[in-house]
C-alpha cells in the first residue's frame, strides 16, 4: 500500500481488516497486535501494515494490492469525519476501557457527539420495549432521582419502552446519554431517535456504532450490540424483563464482564417481571428507589477507582 495515507487512515485500514476472511480466523492475533503497537506508540496504519507483513504475509498482500478499495474508504471517511462522525480504534486512547475484556470486542466504533462513556460514572439500563406504567412511574422518580444527584452518563439502546425512557430522564436532569445502535450511523434505528440527537449532542452525550454507516438495522444486530451496552456501564440496571428476552442477553453479557447486575422487582404473578426476579435468585442486586441506586453505585465506583481497566492494564 504505497502512497501518502488519509489522516484516519487506521480507521480505514482496520475497516478493510475486518471485513477480510482471515480476521474471523486471527482476531485475537490482530487485537493484540493492536495493543502492542499502542503501547509502543506505533499504533498507525504504517506500523499495521509492516507488522502484517511478516505475520500475515497473505493478509497483507491482499492489503498491499487493493490500493482502489484503501482509497475509496480514506474518501469514505474523510467525507464522514465532515458529517461530524468520529472514530475510536482499539487500542487508542478513547477506545472503552470495559470492551478490552469482552469476547468479541469491536475493532472500530464510530459515534456522532461527545465520547461521553470516558465519563466514570457510567450507567447501563435496560428493559422491555412494552413496560408497564408503573415501570416507567419509577424511572420517572427513582431513576430521575438518582441522575439528578450523582449526574450519570446514561447508557442504553435507543428502543421504545425502558431504552427511550432512560435516554429521556438523562437528558431532562441534564446528564449525557449514549445511544447504543443496532445499526450504522447513517441508518439510525428506531428513524425518530434522529430528532433527539441535537439535544443528546448537546448535553455531551453521542450516537455510538460498532457497524459500518450505511448498515441498517437487523433483528441479530439487537442482541449483537447488547453486549456493548453491558460493556459501557459501571453497572447495569434492568427494570423490567420477561424471560428468554434481549435484556436477559445484557445482563448475562455484564455478569461475564465482571458488572453488577441490578434488578426492579415486580410481582411474580406478572410475566413481565419473571426475567428480572429469575436473575434475583441468581444473585442480582434488588433495587427499591434511587438510595438504593446511590448507595450501590457509590461502591461500584469506589471499587472501579481502585481497580482501573485500560490499556497499560492488559
Amino acid at each position: 500500500m504505497q502512497g501518502p495515507l488519509c489522516m484516519n487512515d487506521l480507521y480505514s485500514l482496520s475497516q478493510i481488516i475486518k471485513s477480510h476472511p482471515l480476521y474471523a480466523v486471527h482476531r485475537d492475533e490482530i487485537h493484540q497486535l493492536y495493543l502492542s503497537l499502542s503501547r509502543e506508540g506505533r499504533l498507525q496504519a504504517a506500523g499495521v501494515m509492516a507488522e502484517l507483513r511478516t505475520r500475515w504475509p497473505e493478509l497483507h498482500e491482499a492489503l498491499h494490492k487493493n490500493h482502489a478499495l484503501f482509497k475509496q474508504h480514506c474518501e469514505e471517511t474523510v467525507k464522514l469525519q465532515l458529517q461530524g462522525v468520529q472514530f475510536a480504534i482499539y487500542g487508542e486512547v478513547l477506545y472503552p476501557a470495559m470492551c478490552y475484556r469482552m469476547t468479541d470486542p469491536p475493532l472500530t466504533l464510530s459515534y456522532i457527539g461527545a465520547p461521553a462513556w470516558l465519563n466514570d460514572r457510567t450507567l447501563s439500563v435496560v428493559g422491555s420495549r412494552e413496560p408497564a406504567a408503573d415501570s416507567l412511574l419509577w424511572m420517572e422518580k427513582e431513576l430521575a432521582a438518582f441522575c439528578e444527584q450523582v449526574k450519570p452518563c446514561i447508557v442504553s439502546g435507543g428502543a421504545r419502552g425502558v431504552d427511550q425512557k432512560a435516554h429521556s430522564v438523562a437528558l431532562r436532569k441534564g446528564c449525557s446519554t449514549v445511544v447504543v445502535l443496532p445499526s450504522g450511523l447513517g441508518e439510525i434505528y428506531p428513524a425518530s431517535l434522529r430528532e433527539w440527537m441535537p439535544l443528546v449532542m448537546e448535553q455531551g452525550g453521542c450516537f455510538l456504532s460498532e457497524y459500518d454507516y450505511q448498515q441498517k438495522m437487523h433483528k441479530h444486530l439487537f442482541h449483537h450490540r447488547n453486549r456493548l451496552i453491558a460493556a459501557l456501564g459501571q453497572a447495569s440496571l434492568l427494570v423490567e424483563a420477561r424471560r428468554r428476552s434481549g435484556t436477559l442477553i445484557t445482563a448475562s453479557q455484564a455478569v461475564q464482564l465482571g458488572r453488577p447486575v441490578w434488578v426492579v422487582p415486580g410481582h411474580p404473578l406478572d410475566m413481565h417481571f419473571l426475567g428480572g426476579l429469575d436473575l434475583l435468585l441468581d444473585g442480582a442486586q434488588l433495587v427499591r428507589d434511587a438510595q438504593d441506586l446511590f448507595m450501590f453505585f457509590h461502591e461500584e465506583n469506589v471499587s472501579a477507582q481502585m481497580s482501573p481497566v485500560g490499556v497499560a492494564a492488559l
